[in-house]
């Protein structure tokens, strides 16, 4: 299950996986989470330039397979190894050539901002510095990832390809102004936090701000009962979304997630429903 991302030419799986969490983990397990992500069908990872050793980890360990998946990463923030003004085009310019080492790549398939501000969207030294890293081939596509006026100022720029945004059953602000302008702009949409960095998991307990929601959710009559899975299918198959990233430290999460996936979009008067119980 592949769908274009936004105008651009990459054919991507609507389950993402974001590889974050994979640096604190044994090399070992590490092999092993890789090469399932791609075995199971799930086409693109996303990292940055903050989690060197998860870039480093994706460039050895799939580097005879790469060809068979999109590669993200962001830019622009400050790490051991790159010191100076966050987003400034210097740092951008040093995190990317470091990001390409690690990954063991001339290119990557989206280069991405992270979260920076509105102000620093604006005043241009780091978008100018991802359109140079775009002209000389360092990537494909360029991306912004951040949420609400960071986001739509980010739109309304009309020079990326693609945003990342926090979207999920119990978050749905991006819902009410960015996501229809991303999709009107034609930006491909990688919709971040997709299970709520699994909060749902708890939903329901006193203390859960998640509850409310997933109660009245929960008594529509098709609606699954796995929290996740229901999080996990709105997300994916939404109509403003072209993927939902989700990262895990554990196959057998993963392997979960996948088939949760791929039982498909909910069906739409579930999804109406569930927009009418949480908004």
């Amino acid at each position: 299950m592949k769908t274009k991302l936004g105008n651009t030419d990459l054919q991507v799986s609507r389950l993402g996986f974001g590889a974050a969490r994979i640096d604190a983990l044994p090399e070992e397990q590490v092999a092993v989470l890789l090469h399932r992500v791609l075995d199971d069908g799930v086409n693109l990872i996303d990292t940055a330039d903050c989690y060197p050793a998860s870039e480093e980890r994706i460039g050895r360990i799939l580097a005879d397979r790469r060809d068979q998946y999109v590669l993200a990463t962001k830019c622009g923030c400050l790490t051991e190894h790159v010191q100076g003004e966050a987003f400034s085009r210097a740092v951008i310019e040093a995190g990317v050539e470091l990001s390409l080492q690690r990954l063991g790549t001339d290119h990557v398939d989206l280069l991405q901002l992270h979260s920076c501000s509105e102000e620093i969207l604006r005043e241009g030294d780091a978008v100018d510095a991802l359109l140079r890293a775009r002209d000389d081939g360092r990537t494909r596509f360029i991306g912004y990832s951040g949420d609400e006026e960071n986001a739509l100022a980010a739109i309304e720029l009309g020079v990326f390809d693609t945003l990342q945004i926090t979207f999920n059953l119990i978050d749905q602000l991006a819902l009410e102004r960015v996501l229809p302008a991303a999709r009107q702009a034609g930006l491909g949409v990688i919709a971040k936090r997709p299970i709520a960095n699994a909060r749902l998991l708890e939903a329901g307990g006193d203390h859960d701000y998640a509850g409310e929601y997933w109660a009245r959710v929960r008594e529509q009559p098709d609606a699954p009962t796995d929290a996740i899975e229901l999080s996990l299918r709105f997300i994916a198959f939404h109509e403003f979304v072209d993927v939902g990233i989700v990262g895990t430290a554990n196959v057998d999460h993963l392997q979960q997630n996948v088939a949760r996936w791929q039982k498909g979009p909910l069906s739409s008067t579930l999804v109406d429903s569930i927009n009418r119980s949480v908004n």
